[in-house]
């Protein structure tokens, strides 16, 4: 070797020697002391440095000794290692970094760590450690408490988990610090306080809640577990929020004991606590495997009620989902959920929150810690604006608050199936719905009230149980009635964007209401309107059509600048009024009288029972294959008449315009007896006689000739001949023909010699020729 080389590679040893020693310096390291035997023999024991205990399989050690000192702890191996009196000890100075900050807002504040130190005690995957002596004791605790938290006592031991972590003391809430590691956090049945979860964790496994587990409380100190798998419940897990703070948690939780349930804290600034997660039944599978065998088990009690579950919103403002699916939180029945909403601090508020339907199989009502449909629940409830978000309610929901549905929202009150109709609370104080979005009501039995509809939304009858709006029915949104019957028993539905009864049966009823105004009207064939003895007033911002049934002693009015256009039989016995734009009856029946000072179209034939009357500003525009019958008197008024021709279609050769079972009064403007129109190019003659305004193929005698659209510049009428028109050409040829054959003739049989035949001229048809100045009558000189 060179002595180059040499002296590069004694260089190198050197910077690698001094790179290692460097880094041994910032991490010391050292092997962790054994206690194992210590602990076996129940000594106190201070910590100087890391130190283990490893337990042979299924090997239980209770050990009443305490741990302090500087150090951590390590339990590993097959066993479990039961602690009984309370230890208190610090992680090495080198390690510590974390600190608390104080956040939040005036009056309100929360604490928050950051830089969480390494574990202090760490729970090797199969092995099991446990606090307390599982009875209830007070003890066995392992924590330091150096932080200056309000109102509560900050652990700053952290914990991390890959084995099972048992929290087995009463008295006093315990806080693990910051956990981490993917075991089995498991706080036993029937021991208070349990387990308090303040901080970031960034814990990924089960969380095993027996008697009560806090996921915050008190609203000082913030809770986040973005990784934890699920939540077993036995009790009680609880859920706070601090001010100015949403609390987001994930995970599913999962029942396995009767009574089992979840509470919801919050503050009253506007903070929420988000639930994207399910709180389902589990039937089978280990508490780190929980799961459920059908899913529709959820929906059926099973013996002893064990699936039975709840959910106590306590003043929160609590929303089940985040926008980004449809898996929703609490999947039941009445029979295996219940739902409490009240007030604790300020007014309780549930919050839908998904990106497709979902249903509610259960009330929400106002017990505490138990069903009751007794007590009303205090608060409201809001359908999220999430596009696809669709929430049906399936059971009688029982708060008295505001029900808010978001602009893009969708809430259904039933199923449409019998044994899941819905209703809300009407009638109080508060009980009001925003509706900005879509409401829909699809009950099967259940025939409902709803009241103080405001909001720019939409309202859909669809059910076959009957609705009544009994009043301050003020949205904006389309009104549609696609089944059953809605009844207008008070308010009114002016301010609904239209009225639209969309399916055969549907029957909008305002016999109750009195005299009515709505906007749009338009329905399908086998539909019903039923008016009492009211008039309605129909305002046509857009041109609609309408096929179904008018009812009763009422009248209507259509006004709006666009058209209706009816092709149902109205039985109404009020008259019917055009007061703006168009009337188009496409082969209607009307019983009663129609009166008209706008526009009346007419399609096929239609039958007006009563009499017509038609303004001098009115116009009557049938078309060439329409026909009005009028069962009394028609009075034309001097309308204008307007004749429509659709391109291409055949002309008639006579148009029975009006047929009147009365008399007929008055002429259309400028169309006097006998005047003449002008259809599709075809002109046509009118007549009023015999009870009839025809339109027929005008006699030879010259007479002014008028547009279709009457009153409009007479034309000259053209010359007109005695005989029948022949084609000139034909006329020339023939004559030509004859000539010749007449010259041929005479030439052969009298021997006429074609230059003795003298040229005449034609009489002229009319005297004008015969004055020629100039010219003798007669033929000309040869």
């Amino acid at each position: 070797m060179s002595p180059l080389r040499r002296l590069l590679l004694r260089v190198l040893a050197v910077v690698v020697l001094t790179s290692v020693t460097a880094s041994s310096a910032c991490v010391p390291t050292q092997a962790a002391t054994d206690l194992t035997e210590r602990v076996r023999r129940g000594e106190n024991i201070e910590l100087a440095g890391d130190a283990t205990v490893t337990l042979g399989d299924g090997e239980e050690v209770v050990y009443g000794g305490v741990l302090s000192g500087v150090g951590t702890l390590t339990v590993s191996g097959r066993g479990k290692l039961v602690l009984t009196a309370d230890s208190d000890f610090q992680i090495p100075e080198d390690r510590r970094r974390q600190r608390i900050e104080i956040l939040g807002i005036t009056n309100h504040p929360y604490a928050r760590m950051r830089d969480a130190d390494p574990p202090a005690v760490t729970v090797e995957a199969g092995a099991t450690l446990q606090y307390g002596d599982g009875t209830g004791g007070t003890t066995g605790r392992v924590g330091h408490y150096p932080y200056d938290c309000p109102n509560f006592a900050w652990n700053a031991l952290n914990h991390h988990v890959d084995g099972t972590l048992i929290v087995a003391v009463g008295g006093a809430l315990y806080h693990p610090g910051i956990l981490s590691g993917g075991g089995v956090l498991n706080q036993p049945r029937f021991i208070w306080e349990g387990v308090e979860l303040a901080g970031d964790h960034p814990f990924s496994g089960t969380v095993v809640n027996g008697t009560g587990v806090h996921a915050s409380k008190r609203d000082k100190f913030r809770t986040s577990l973005p990784n934890l798998s699920e939540v077993v419940n036995y009790g009680s897990f609880m859920i706070d929020t601090p001010h100015a703070y949403d609390t987001v948690l994930g995970f599913d939780i999962f029942s396995r004991e009767w009574g089992n349930d979840v509470n919801f804290y919050g503050a009253p600034d506007g903070s929420r606590v988000i639930m994207s997660g399910v709180y389902s039944w589990s039937d089978q599978g280990s508490e780190t495997a929980p799961s459920l065998s059908d899913p529709d088990l959820n929906y059926v009690a099973v013996p002893k009620n064990i699936n039975k579950r709840g959910v106590n919103i306590q003043g929160a403002i609590v929303q089940w989902g985040d926008g980004t699916h449809n898996r929703f939180f609490l999947p039941g029945t009445r029979e295996t959920i219940y739902i409490n909403l009240y007030t604790r601090r300020a007014r309780g508020h549930l919050i839908f929150d998904y990106n497709g339907p979902v249903t509610l199989g259960a009330p929400i009502s106002g017990g505490v810690y138990h069903d009751t449909m007794d007590a009303v629940a205090v608060g409201d409830v809001t359908v999220a604006g999430t596009p696809g978000n669709d929430v049906t309610f399936a059971d009688q929901q029982n708060y008295d608050g505001t029900t808010t549905i978001e602009s893009g929202a969708v809430l259904r009150l039933g199923t449409g199936s019998p044994g899941q109709d819905s209703w809300l609370i009407t009638g109080t104080e508060g009980a009001k719905i925003i509706d900005d979005g879509a409401l829909v009501v699809s009950n099967a039995e259940k025939e409902i009230e709803l009241s103080r509809i405001s909001g720019k939304g939409s309202f859909e009858q669809a059910g076959p149980a009957t609705v009544t709006l009994t009043g301050d029915t003020a949205y904006t949104g389309p009104t549609t009635v696609s089944g059953g019957a809605l009844v207008l028993a008070g308010g009114t539905l002016a301010s609904s964007a239209s009225v639209g009864l969309s399916k055969p049966g549907a029957t909008l009823d305002v016999t109750a209401a009195g005299d009515q105004t709505v906007r749009n009207l338009s329905g399908v064939g086998r539909t019903a309107l039923r008016l009492g003895g009211a008039t309605m007033t129909v305002v046509s911002s857009k041109s609609t059509k309408y096929a179904g049934r008018v009812e009763g002693t009422g009248g209507l009015v259509k006004s709006g600048p666009r058209t209706l256009t009816y092709s149902g039989k109205s039985t109404a016995e009020g008259p019917w009024v055009v007061t703006g734009g168009t009337l188009s009856l496409a082969g209607a029946e009307i019983a009663a009288d129609l009166v008209v000072d706008s526009s009346l179209g007419v399609t096929g034939t239609a039958v007006v029972g009563g009499d017509l009357t038609l303004g001098g500003r009115s116009t009557f525009q049938p078309d060439t294959a329409a026909g009005l019958k009028v069962g009394g008197d028609a009075d034309l008024g001097g309308a204008t008449l307007k004749v429509r021709h659709e391109d291409g279609a055949p002309l008639p050769r006579e148009l029975s315009v009006i047929t009147a079972g009365g008399e007929i009064s008055g002429t259309f403007k400028g169309l006097d007896e006998g005047a003449r129109v002008d259809v599709g190019g075809k002109t046509y003659e009118i007549s009023y006689g015999n009870g009839r305004v025809v339109l027929s193929t005008p006699a030879a005698v010259a007479r002014p000739t008028v547009e279709a659209a009457a009153g409009g510049s007479a034309r000259r009428p053209e010359p007109q001949s005695a005989f029948p028109a022949v084609p000139v050409a034909l006329v020339t040829v023939a004559t030509l023909g004859l000539g010749a054959l007449l010259f041929f003739l005479l030439r052969r049989g009298r021997g006429i010699d074609a230059r003795h035949v003298r040229r005449r001229t034609p009489a002229p048809l009319d005297d004008s020729a015969a004055t020629t100045p100039g010219r003798p009558y007669g033929p000309p000189a040869m």
